[in-house]
C-alpha cells in the first residue's frame, strides 16, 4: 500500500480479483477458462469477438453463450459490495477494467453498477488497457478528480506500481480478506 493522500475523493476499483470472483461452485472448464483469461488483454472488441469465433469455430450464438458462462462464472465480494452503499456517499467510485465492454451490458443489469459507480472504465471501449497510465488518468478525468486524490485497488502488482506512480494511494488485493481488511482500515483512516 503506497502512503495515504490528506483527502481521498474518489475510489477506483479493478472489477475481476476485487470486486467479482470466481464462484466457489465453479467448474473449471479448458474453453471458457481460455476465453475468460483472453478478455484481460482486451482492447478491440470487434478483433477479440472474430478470432474467438474463428478460433473456436463458433457461431454468433455459440460466442454469446461463453460469454454469458463467462458471467456466470463470477460472484460478488459481499463483503465489499456490502460496503459500496456507504462509502458512495462519502467518494466517488469508479471500476478500471481490462476486459470486453460486449459483457459490460449484462454485468451492469446483473450487479446495478449505474447505481453504485460514477464511471465503468473499460479497456475495450478506451483501447488503452492497465498498467497503462493512459486508462487511470482517463477515469480520474472522468470522475473530475486528480490522481492523488484517489486510492485505485488491483490484484495485479503491476498495475498497482503504475497507479501508484500516478500519485494515487493503492492496495493490492492478493487475497480478498487481507484487501478487503487494507481498505477498511485505509478508509478508517479517511475519513
Amino acid at each position: 500500500m503506497s502512503a495515504k493522500p490528506k483527502k481521498i475523493k474518489a475510489i477506483l476499483f479493478d472489477f475481476m480479483g476485487v470486486l467479482l470472483f470466481s464462484r466457489a461452485d465453479y467448474k473449471q472448464d479448458t474453453i471458457i477458462d481460455e476465453i475468460d483469461r483472453a478478455i484481460g488483454e482486451i482492447i478491440d472488441d470487434r478483433l477479440f469477438k472474430n478470432e474467438t469465433i474463428k478460433r473456436y469455430n463458433l457461431n454468433e450464438d455459440g460466442f454469446n453463450l461463453i460469454l454469458d458462462r463467462i458471467i456466470d462464472k463470477y460472484e460478488p465480494f459481499e463483503p465489499l459490495w456490502a460496503l459500496l452503499p456507504a462509502i458512495r456517499k462519502r467518494y466517488k467510485l469508479a471500476v478500471v477494467n481490462n476486459g470486453t465492454s460486449l459483457t459490460l451490458p449484462k454485468f451492469k443489469d446483473k450487479y446495478h453498477l449505474d447505481d453504485i459507480f460514477d464511471v465503468f472504465v473499460s479497456s475495450a471501449i478506451e483501447g488503452v488497457r492497465k498498467p497503462d497510465p493512459r486508462i487511470y488518468e482517463l477515469a480520474t478525468q472522468k470522475l473530475g478528480v486528480k490522481p492523488e486524490d484517489c486510492l485505485f485497488m488491483d490484484d495485479s502488482p503491476e498495475n498497482i506500481d503504475e497507479a501508484s506512480e500516478l500519485g494515487m494511494a493503492t492496495i493490492c488485493w492478493e487475497d480478498p480478506h487481507s484487501g478487503l481488511k487494507r481498505f477498511q482500515e485505509f478508509i478508517g483512516a479517511n475519513i
